[in-house]
């Protein structure tokens, strides 16, 4: 049974704990999950001491909002904004960075740092609309595309988005998350040619980012180039990338080369032996290979009582095939 490049993309998409979320049946994988294991646009953003939180949520502690202060200029209204984006204190950030704006409207640089505020928060129509006053005031402002650009991606406002990462390349090239969003943008349009020369760009300026290097090895695996898409997520692993996601989409292109031994060990090293055998089932499964399917889906009710429901479900389809 052959995959056709849209099977393969969702493969890679929901690539989550179980393989093959959404489309294959009793191999699926919750909302969460998927979400968690996207592998575009994920990159990182300027460090952080405390995980990013999902929402500009008020910390009712946080002494920069209760502590009597004298009297702060817009300045310093910035500054104290930008220790709390730091320290990923979101709603501080832009408590202060507002209150800095009533002091200053014209100061595009805590627009443009709002942006990234709400791009964090996963609020990309607050993002662009604030990356829009930036470039309303400076339509040159190379950083402000690139924001723009990832808040359209993120609105799947995909030609838009487009338009403003190339601007912002124009501008200044070194931007290395636009050539990542571009060639996001064209695995999307299937691109692939177009879509591996963005990566590639991307990787010349940040070597040391794993995500590109994962990002890349989808793009291949979406080619169907999977021997050099197995060689990108070797490059993700060693540079960082995220273990139980590059794990799984390693584990994924061996497969397709037909390397099922080791796609095993790949799904094992980025989960545990239960998930992994039943990854396996599913790879198995989508080709037509019935009984070597029944014998991972086995593997994985032996492995775990509790992985017992979904495994068993995967193993009567496949006996349903055998008996065909």
């Amino acid at each position: 049974m052959k995959m056709t490049s849209g099977v393969i993309l969702r493969f890679f998409i929901s690539l989550s704990i179980i393989v093959f979320a959404g489309f294959l049946p009793g191999c699926a994988s919750s909302q969460k999950d998927s979400q968690m294991m996207n592998p575009y646009g994920t990159l990182s953003r300027p460090e952080m001491k405390n995980p990013f939180p999902k929402d500009l949520a008020q910390n009712p502690d946080d002494p920069a909002l209760t502590a009597k202060l004298p009297e702060m200029t817009a300045e310093d209204y910035e500054a104290s904004g930008d220790m709390s984006f730091r320290n990923g204190n979101f709603y501080t950030a832009f408590v202060q960075y507002e209150k800095a704006l009533e002091k200053n409207l014209d100061n595009i640089r805590v627009n443009y740092k709002n942006g990234l505020l709400f791009l964090l928060s996963n609020k990309p129509g607050d993002a662009s609309k604030e990356f829009q006053k930036v470039l309303d005031k400076e339509p040159e402002h190379a950083q402000a595309h690139e924001g723009l650009g990832e808040a359209l991606f993120r609105m799947k406002k995909y030609p838009e988005s487009e338009t403003h990462l190339h601007k912002a390349l124009e501008l200044k090239p070194g931007l290395w998350k636009a050539h990542n969003f571009l060639g996001n943008i064209y695995d999307f349009q299937n691109k692939y040619d177009l879509a591996f020369k963005e990566y590639t760009r991307a990787i010349s300026l940040k070597p040391s980012e794993g995500m590109l290097h994962n990002n890349l090895g989808v793009s291949l695996s979406l080619a169907g180039r999977y021997e050099e898409a197995v060689t990108a997520f070797k490059k993700a692993l060693e540079n960082g990338a995220p273990r139980e996601k590059a794990y799984n989409n390693l584990g994924l292109a061996l497969a397709k080369t037909g390397r099922y031994d080791a796609a095993l060990e790949a799904f094992e090293k980025g989960t545990d032996s239960a998930k992994a055998g039943n990854n396996l089932g599913c790879l198995y499964m989508a080709a037509g290979q019935y009984q070597e399917a029944a014998k991972y889906f086995n593997q994985a009710i032996a492995s775990s009582p509790k992985f017992y429901v979904k495994a068993n479900e995967n193993l009567k389809k496949v006996e349903v095939g055998i008996v065909k």
